[in-house]
């Protein structure tokens, strides 16, 4: 197949395009460019949920020690990440927006980016959902979940075992269950003290 380089003449009686028509049609696909009509790769995407969590927690004059702090850190990278909704900052909230919006993981298809949700003041025998929340960072081989919350005014990296929730250590001395409340000399029966005991759901941000 052949190829013709040399430039094209004007055929007798059409005029040879002008500078200012040039210059039009330029500004025209600049404008449509603008528009978001360039290539996908000019795009702007929003950054994940562990992205924006790590933003979040650059900024420690948002992470306040009252209420439920660890919701709303939550609810802020979500927010980071591009998720657009509203709740009144509450775990309970959050965990009723994600259930009916997203979709309910098992533990051992929890993923980078997944919402957990813990009882952390229940006594029940069963954890119930939820006042406190955090956000998957990684998981480990042997299914040890590592996530990262807000508590005490700070944000923490955290560990969570569903398949050892009363395991404080494995056999090599890493944590498998962080302590999520501190024990007290007046706590009642059955109170909780590690992640795997409270964790009461695993909610993906993709939608449902």
């Amino acid at each position: 197949m052949s190829y013709d380089r040399r430039m094209a003449l004007s055929l007798p009686g059409e005029n040879p395009p002008s500078l200012t028509g040039a210059l039009l049609a330029a500004a025209a696909v600049l404008g449509l460019c603008a528009l978001g009509c360039a290539t996908p790769s000019a795009r702007r995407h929003s950054p994940s949920v562990i992205q924006a969590a790590r933003f979040e927690a650059r900024r420690p004059e948002r992470l306040v020690k009252k209420g439920d702090e660890g919701a709303r850190f939550v609810e802020r990278a979500l927010h980071d990440a591009g998720l657009r909704f509203g709740t009144d900052g509450s775990a309970r909230a959050l965990w009723g927006y994600l259930r009916s919006s997203h979709r309910l993981v098992s533990a051992p298809s929890a993923r980078p980016g997944d919402i957990l949700f813990f009882d952390t003041r229940g006594v029940a025998p069963a954890p119930e959902c939820a006042d406190h929340a955090g956000i998957v960072e990684s998981v480990s081989t042997d299914g040890r979940i590592t996530f990262v919350e807000a508590r005490g005014g700070r944000m923490r990296r955290s560990f969570v075992d569903p398949a050892r929730p009363s395991a404080r250590r494995d056999a090599r001395g890493e944590i498998l269950n962080s302590f999520l409340r501190p024990k007290a000399v007046d706590d009642p029966p059955g109170a909780r003290y590690f992640a795997g005991q409270m964790l009461c759901g695993i909610a993906s941000t993709e939608p449902g």
